[in-house]
């Protein structure tokens, strides 16, 4: 896809991304934003490893290294395409939709816990005193449009070809490693 027709079907997609957060539950915006960050974490380690058709199964299905949301972000920061600060929201953005996926009561982010994790957050342009939701959908646009610009500018490597040694490097590593004859 050219560049320019990947940042249109960007616009397009985070625009119904924050028409659908707006009208969410504060559930439901929790999980549908953290899910589709995860998505973009993902498509961003796509973009900057090398391709094989065995990337999916083994890096992203099930069990695999980068299956989980913690996973992608640990490995984004180490690859060195978030920064640390980003890591920090991502990773207490994680914990706010922790929080709403694993209780069974009906918590919104005006939750204490859920609301101090929220004024956390340093990707937001609202006051402290603002709502909750406000910081939390700021945030997750603001790490967004860093993760989709940092998506654009990547370069995937080249699987290494293989480079087996050959057979008169292996002749000469023998011959290195026969014991000397004496003369005898």
């Amino acid at each position: 896809m050219k560049p320019e027709d990947f940042i249109k079907k960007q616009i397009h997609d985070v625009k119904a991304f924050r028409s659908i957060l707006t009208t969410e539950s504060d559930r439901g915006c929790a999980l549908y934003a953290t899910s589709y960050l995860d998505k973009a974490l993902s498509d961003l380690l796509y973009c900057a490893l090398a391709y094989d058709k065995n990337i999916e199964k083994d890096l992203f299905e099930g069990n695999a290294p980068l299956a989980q949301f913690s996973a992608r972000i640990k490995f984004c920061f180490y690859l060195g395409k978030i920064s640390k600060i980003e890591r920090r929201d991502l990773d207490l953005l994680r914990k706010i939709r922790n929080e709403f996926a694993h209780s069974a009561d009906a918590i919104t982010f005006e939750n204490e816990k859920i609301s101090n994790q929220c004024r956390e957050l340093s990707f937001t342009y609202h006051e402290k005193d603002t709502r909750p939701r406000n910081h939390f959908t700021a945030s997750c646009l603001g790490i967004l449009a860093n993760i989709h610009r940092e998506t654009l500018l990547c370069q995937a490597p080249q699987i290494k070809e293989d480079n087996p040694p050959s057979e008169k490097r292996i002749s000469k590593a023998r011959q290195a490693m026969k014991p000397e004859s004496n003369g005898a």
